[in-house]
Order: structure tokens, then C-alpha cells, then sequence
């Protein structure tokens, strides 16, 4: 059991920068893009894309979570039932406090009028189609692909910091973009916002619900 929170420790360190560049990157394009908008004086249809987008990038970020939680239950533990249920409730929770409500909290905190938006409840057919496409490629991507949790994982933290970016645009925070003060606190938001909930996710969740006495494989940090 402490090896397995020693892994648990060590993955939230070594995933800290690789959060940190993918939500720089993350900004700095969807920066670019949205001031070209404003520039042209676009204000309407900046909202429209960016919430379309939001749209495509969350049920991805829902599907990526599920296939990396559950095939990393996976391979501690070969009990179909209770990988499907890992799989699942180890996805909308840490997605919804990484796509809604961590961005909703950090614009409040910030003085923004935010909306809550909450595709689970506002959208289920964007969300749990998703969720069992996720769950199902869990167990076929860790039977097919030698390390397919870590490719996964990686991809969720990229569109993570994608969906929870275009979050604050669609839904109430887009004073960052042209307001210096706020571009480093909407950063942090974002940070916060990935990185500890796909931990949870993808790693936290997988290895402390596996029963103790499975075997628990070689571990290489993720990255």
C-alpha cells in the first residue's frame, strides 16, 4: 500500500510541469485566436465557437478520462464490473470539477459573472455516450496496447486544459484576454483545474480502489 501511494505522490510531481506548458500552450493559442475575433469586432461569433468548441472538447475530455481510469484499474485488477464502475464515477466527478466547476469557482473568486453550465445535466447525450465509449476502450486498449493508460492519460491532460479553458470564455470569463492583470490568475485557474483532478482521475481513483492484494505492475512515472 505504500508503494502504491509513493507512486500516487510521485505522479502528481512529475505531471506538475507537464500541466504547466500544456496550459501555456493552451492559452497562447486560444489567445491568438480569440483577439483576432475581437479585433475584427466579432464579439458574438467568438462566443459561439468557443462554446461549440467547449462542446467538442468536454465529452473527448469524458471519453480520454474513462478509457485511462479504467484501463489503469485494469491492469491492478481483472474484475469487469468493478472496472466499468471505477471507470465511470472516477470520471464525472474529477471531469465535472475540472470542466465546470473549478473554472465557474476560480471566475467567481475573480469578480466574473459566470454561468453554470453543466453538460450532465444541460446535455446528458453529450455525456454519457462518451462515458461508455471511454469505459469500453478501457479494457480494449490495455488488453491490445502495452501501456495505453499513459498515452491516454497524457492526451486527457491536453484536452483537459483545452475544455476547461474554453469554459471560461463560453461562459463568463473573457476579461483575461484583454485585461493583462487577469491573464496569470485565469493560467492559474486553469492549472488547478487540470492538474489535480486528471491526477485524481487517471491515478488517485485506479490504484486506491484496486483491492489490496492484486498485484501491482512495474511502474514508470507518466510524461
Amino acid at each position: 500500500m505504500k508503494t502504491r501511494w509513493k507512486i500516487v505522490a510521485t505522479e502528481f510531481t512529475h505531471h506538475l510541469p507537464y500541466t504547466l506548458v500544456g496550459s501555456l500552450v493552451a492559452m497562447a493559442g486560444v489567445w491568438w485566436f480569440a483577439t483576432q475575433q475581437l479585433d475584427n469586432g466579432h464579439t458574438e461569433k467568438l462566443f459561439a465557437q468557443a462554446r461549440a468548441s467547449f462542446h467538442l472538447f468536454h465529452p473527448l475530455h469524458i471519453c480520454l478520462s474513462a478509457i485511462a481510469t479504467t484501463s489503469l484499474f485494469w491492469r491492478h485488477e481483472h474484475n469487469m464490473l468493478r472496472a466499468a464502475w471505477v471507470g465511470a464515477w472516477g470520471t464525472i466527478i474529477p471531469c465535472g470539477f475540472s470542466d465546470y466547476i473549478f473554472p465557474y469557482v476560480g471566475g467567481r473568486i475573480l469578480g466574473q459573472t459566470m454561468e453554470l453550465h453543466m453538460c450532465i445535466v444541460n446535455h446528458p447525450q453529450l455525456f454519457f455516450p462518451f462515458l461508455a465509449l471511454g469505459i469500453i476502450g478501457g479494457f480494449w486498449a490495455e488488453e491490445r496496447l502495452t501501456g495505453s493508460h499513459l498515452f491516454s492519460h497524457g492526451a486527457h491532460v491536453f484536452v483537459s486544459s483545452a475544455a476547461s479553458l474554453l469554459y471560461l470564455i463560453s461562459f463568463g470569463f473573457t476579461a483575461w484576454m484583454t485585461d493583462v492583470r487577469l491573464v496569470f490568475p485565469a493560467f492559474l485557474i486553469i492549472v488547478i483545474a487540470v492538474w489535480i483532478p486528471c491526477c485524481i482521475s487517471d491515478i488517485v481513483i485506479p490504484a486506491a480502489s484496486a483491492r489490496q492484494g492484486c498485484a501491482c505492475p512495474d511502474h514508470t512515472p507518466h510524461g
